[in-house]
C-alpha cells in the first residue's frame, strides 16, 4: 500500500473483523451487539466497517498482485487497466453504502456477504479458512496498534 493515509481507522478494521466473524458463526446475538439495525449511527459504522475491510483486501492483497503491478507496467491512467478498474470499483461501492447504510440498514448484511466473496474469490482462501483469515488480519491491526 502506498504511504497516503488510510481512509479508516484500526477500530474499524477490528468492527469489521468482529462483525464478519459473527456472521460467519451465524451468532445472531454478536451481529446484534455489534451492529443495531434501528440505530442509524451503528449502521453507518458498520458500513464504515465493511469498507475498511474491503479496502484493505483490494489494496493490500488484490492489487499487489495484479500481473501489471508485478511486471511494473505504466499505464498512465488506469482506466486502461480493466482489473484494476473493477477492483477499486469494488472498494468505492462500498463507500457509498456509507450512506446508503442511513437509510437502508440491512445493506450491512449484503457488504459483510461481499467482504467474505471478496477474501474467499481474490485471496486464495478456502471458505473454512475465512475465519484464520480474519484472525490474522485482527492480529496485524492489534500488532500495528502497539508500536
Amino acid at each position: 500500500m502506498s504511504d497516503e493515509p488510510r481512509p479508516y481507522t484500526k477500530e474499524e478494521v477490528l468492527h469489521g473483523v468482529a462483525l464478519i466473524q459473527a456472521h460467519l458463526a451465524e451468532d445472531e446475538d454478536a451481529v446484534d451487539a455489534l451492529y443495531d439495525e434501528e440505530d442509524e449511527n451503528s449502521a453507518v459504522e458498520a458500513a464504515r466497517a465493511m469498507f475498511a475491510m474491503a479496502h484493505i483486501i483490494v489494496h493490500g492483497l488484490i492489487v499487489p498482485e495484479m500481473w501489471v503491478i508485478k511486471k511494473g507496467f505504466s499505464f498512465g491512467d488506469t482506466r486502461n487497466v480493466p482489473e484494476l478498474n473493477l477492483a477499486l470499483h469494488v472498494v468505492r461501492n462500498m463507500e457509498e453504502r456509507v450512506e446508503i447504510a442511513r437509510a437502508w440498514p440491512m445493506v450491512i448484511a449484503v457488504s459483510a456477504g461481499e467482504v467474505m466473496g471478496l477474501i474467499v474469490q481474490c485471496t486464495d482462501t478456502k471458505m473454512e479458512d475465512v475465519p484464520a483469515f480474519l484472525d490474522t488480519v485482527r492480529e496485524r491491526v492489534l500488532l500495528s496498534m502497539q508500536g
